[in-house]
């Protein structure tokens, strides 16, 4: 087997259910380069499984850029395709034949609004440090955590990521997630940081194993490294886990047992284990996205002057002067209230629009004159549906 490479693209993903299907196609290779048959081959498969599911994508619509990874490649373009699993690549008789499976998004438009969701992304924590000391990656959670929040920013362009340097729950809390911790740190979370989505998680699994393969006059022992990574995404606002996934992936482990591996070296993420973790986060990262895109976009108010309210959205996010919103408010009297019991009522007769609009703010009055705005801090603010 090869090893392949990492496609990124950039799309508007959807949350609906994909689907995998298999897509094949041969190249020969003559005199050119193998690396560049190898990747023709894959974009005339892509192009292969495309076209089974009734998808219009030719090779030329591929872009491939990355670099070479293990089994597991990832790609999306076009809104359709979003990741690809290299299943077999065979070479005979100068023939070069790549199989693959390809996770297609079905063409479909989610009812949702066009403004990046704004996320706070917390630290993943390690269940068990005491894996960790093989190689002495104690700081192996942190450095899990900026290439996922790395990955949100550069490749998913509807989320607003704010990483923070705290966990949103103790390790000790990992079997007993409940309703009431959430409600509690969903509220600290929105009146510290004005946002409407929480990512968290934890690290379950990096032990060693020892895979062997018999052979005729030994067996083949290899040192490898699990990587299972649980992720949570939190509404704060409606204090729901909207998504809960569990990403598992294993990779060779190339260091000896009681080496000290440098987690800020290129090196390491390079090993085949690196990339093996890459992937994973690539993986819950689109999930992620996907499941932002068609939830609803609601903002805490920030605060309130006369005639005007204040949220932390703003044209980084897509807002534009003009832009109309609805008020929610909540029946409870007081402000703790409101955030542990989230029951919103649309303020009926009550449309807002947006008067000035800053990189991360927006200023909003009332449309018409004759509707007072009467709001409070975290009151809610979402996009008014088009007419």
């Amino acid at each position: 087997m090869f090893r392949f490479l990492l496609f990124l693209l950039y799309i508007l993903s959807t949350n609906v259910y994909a689907q995998w299907i298999e897509g094949q196609a041969s190249v020969a290779v003559e005199d050119a380069e193998l690396d560049e048959i190898r990747v023709m081959a894959i974009k005339n498969a892509i192009a292969d499984a495309a076209y089974k599911n009734g998808s219009f994508i030719t090779a030329q619509d591929i872009v491939l850029d990355g670099l070479l990874v293990s089994s597991k490649a990832q790609i999306r373009t076009q809104g359709r395709i979003q990741r690809v699993e290299i299943v077999d690549e065979t070479l005979i008789d100068n023939v070069l034949t790549v199989t693959v499976n390809v996770d297609i998004l079905p063409l479909f438009e989610c009812d949702s609004d066009p403004y990046t969701r704004s996320l706070v992304l917390s630290q993943f924590q390690l269940l068990k440090p005491s894996q960790a000391r093989h190689g002495n990656i104690f700081d192996f959670g942190r450095q899990v955590t900026q290439r996922m929040a790395q990955q949100l920013t550069d490749n998913q362009p509807v989320v607003d990521t704010l990483l923070i340097n705290q966990a949103f729950m103790p390790t000790s809390d990992f079997n007993s997630i409940d309703h009431s911790q959430i409600a509690a740190k969903a509220s600290l979370l929105v009146k510290t940081y004005h946002r409407q989505y929480v990512l968290f998680g934890f690290i379950r699994d990096i032990s060693l194993f020892e895979q062997v393969k018999e052979g005729l006059l030994e067996d083949d022992v290899s040192l490898r490294r699990n990587f299972t990574l649980e992720v949570y995404l939190l509404d704060a606002l409606h204090q729901d886990i909207v998504m809960q996934n569990s990403y598992h992936g294993e990779g060779d482990w190339e260091f000896d047992y009681n080496e000290t591996i440098d987690l800020n070296n290129s090196l390491f993420w390079r090993s085949d284990f690196g990339r093996v973790v890459l992937n994973t986060i690539n993986s819950a990262v689109l999930d992620v996205s996907n499941t932002m895109t068609c939830l609803p976009s609601m903002l805490p108010v920030v605060s309130v002057t006369p005639g005007y309210l204040s949220i932390a959205l703003g044209t980084r996010h897509g807002v534009k002067e003009g832009d109309l919103f609805e008020l929610y408010q909540s029946p409870q009297p007081s402000m703790e209230a409101q955030l542990h019991y989230p029951q919103w009522y649309k303020q009926p007769d009550l449309i807002l629009e947006v008067e000035h609009v800053a990189n991360r703010s927006a200023k909003l009055r009332s449309s018409d004159k004759n509707v007072p705005l009467i709001a409070a801090p975290y009151d809610l603010v979402s996009p008014a549906p088009l007419m």
